[in-house]
């Protein structure tokens, strides 16, 4: 009995090495491929530039300040609780990014400030539904929106690009991928 516990908690300890270790080696490789982007919005660098599944993210308050945009905030409380952020600025549409980690994010262009069925989807997650059912989920394979990471909302370039209506330049460089946003 004591041999057959000492077995089963050497597997579970190098069960648990290998997961730390397999997570570790992803972490590095997406910081190490995130060395190879640089943002600059507006002429401001954005150096807190995340790589995920081939895409360049910045945190949102990042890009926002750097071209401009005031942020607000607001927990929505329903079935679920949805954190809603909306973005504003002089003479540039309106836009909005809400959602959390279970149904994933959406990215809106409003056309007015409300609501509206004018309003223009950026990036909508992809649910998996059954049939006839209402429990639909965020079919996580396909996700590829903004994601919350250590209290911070990381949202991706060329589709903040599109929403906030910005020239979006990538230029590849001897260090890597070069990406300016500004003003059209």
């Amino acid at each position: 009995m004591i041999v057959k516990f000492r077995s089963l908690s050497l597997f579970a300890l190098t069960s648990v090495l290998l997961a730390a270790s397999l997570i570790w080696n992803s972490e590095q490789a997406a910081a190490n491929d995130a060395e190879d982007y640089s943002v600059m919005a507006a002429g401001t660098p954005i150096t807190d530039v995340l790589v995920h599944k081939g895409k360049a993210y910045v945190p949102l308050k990042s890009l926002a300040d750097a071209m401009g945009y005031e942020i607000s905030y607001k927990l929505k409380e329903e079935l679920d609780n949805f954190h809603q952020y909306d973005l504003k600025a002089a003479n540039s549409p309106a836009v909005s990014i809400w959602g959390n980690d279970k149904w994933g994010y959406t990215i809106v262009r409003r056309a007015t400030q409300e609501m509206s069925v004018n309003d223009i989807d950026i990036y909508k997650p992809a649910k998996l539904c059954p049939e006839e059912s209402d429990h639909c989920k965020l079919d996580e394979r396909k996700y590829e929106g903004p994601l919350f990471i250590k209290k911070t909302l990381y949202v991706p370039v060329r589709d903040m690009a599109t929403a906030l209506n910005l020239k979006l330049t990538v230029t590849q460089t001897q260090k890597g991928r070069s990406i300016h946003l500004s003003k059209r």
